[in-house]
């Protein structure tokens, strides 16, 4: 897994991060695709993919690296 790739996910336990602010809220992964914008030690960042295939500006999520692995 490397920042570029695209993923498809859902139902796993994740965060939320809310636009324009700070900070993330709990969430359950929605059904779909995304795309990997970040890797650290604990999580891997992830962007919404839109239809259009864009990456979203407005929906970006975390999730554990080892539930990420799992999926």
């Amino acid at each position: 897994m490397k920042i570029g790739d695209t993923v498809h996910l859902g139902g796993q336990k994740a965060e939320y991060s809310r636009f324009g602010k700070d900070g993330f809220s709990s969430c359950i992964l929605p059904e779909g695709t995304y795309v990997v914008i970040g890797i650290d030690d604990d999580y891997v960042n992830l962007a919404w993919r839109e239809v259009d295939g864009s990456v979203s500006r407005k929906h970006r999520y975390r999730i554990e690296r080892s539930a990420m692995e799992e999926a």
